[in-house]
C-alpha cells in the first residue's frame, strides 16, 4: 500500500471520529430540546424507555469511537513507519504525526460518556418536567 492510500485512510478514520462525536452531541442536544419543550410529566414507561434508548446509543457511541480511534492511530503509526514519508518535504507533518498519538483521546472516551450519562439520567429521573404550571394572567 502505498503513503497516499495509508494517508487517505487516516483521513476518512480522523473524520469517522468527528463523525462520532458530533452525533453524539446533536443528539444529547435534540433530547434535551425535547424534555426542556415537554408540557406532561414524563411516565414511568418513557422514563426507563428513554434511558434504555441513551443507554444503547451511548454503547454503541462508544464502541464505534473505541474502533475508530484504534484504527487512525493505526494508520498514524503506518504513516510514520513508510520509508519515503519522512522526506525532507514532509518533516513538519512528520515531526507532527509522531508527537499526537490518540491514546489520550481514547482514555477520555469513558469518563466523559460515564459523566454525561449520570447528569442525563438525573434529569430523565429527578428532574420536575412538565409539573410546572405558569399561572394564567388575570389582566
Amino acid at each position: 500500500m502505498e503513503t497516499k492510500d495509508i494517508a487517505d485512510l487516516f483521513i476518512i478514520a480522523t473524520g469517522k471520529i468527528e463523525f462520532f462525536w458530533n452525533f453524539y452531541t446533536v443528539t444529547l442536544l435534540a433530547i434535551t430540546g425535547w424534555l426542556v419543550t415537554k408540557t406532561n410529566p414524563l411516565s414511568l414507561q418513557l422514563k426507563i424507555l428513554i434511558s434504555l434508548g441513551y443507554f444503547a446509543f451511548a454503547v454503541m457511541n462508544i464502541l464505534g469511537l473505541f474502533g475508530a480511534y484504534m484504527f487512525a492511530e493505526t494508520l498514524r503509526l503506518d504513516l510514520l513507519a513508510t520509508s519515503d514519508a519522512c522526506q525532507s518535504s514532509l518533516e513538519n507533518t512528520c515531526q507532527a504525526l509522531s508527537s499526537h498519538s490518540f491514546d489520550v483521546q481514547k482514555s477520555m472516551i469513558l469518563p466523559i460518556h460515564g459523566f454525561i450519562g449520570l447528569v442525563f439520567f438525573y434529569i430523565i429521573w429527578f428532574s420536575k418536567f412538565g409539573k410546572t404550571k405558569i399561572p394564567a394572567s388575570s389582566a
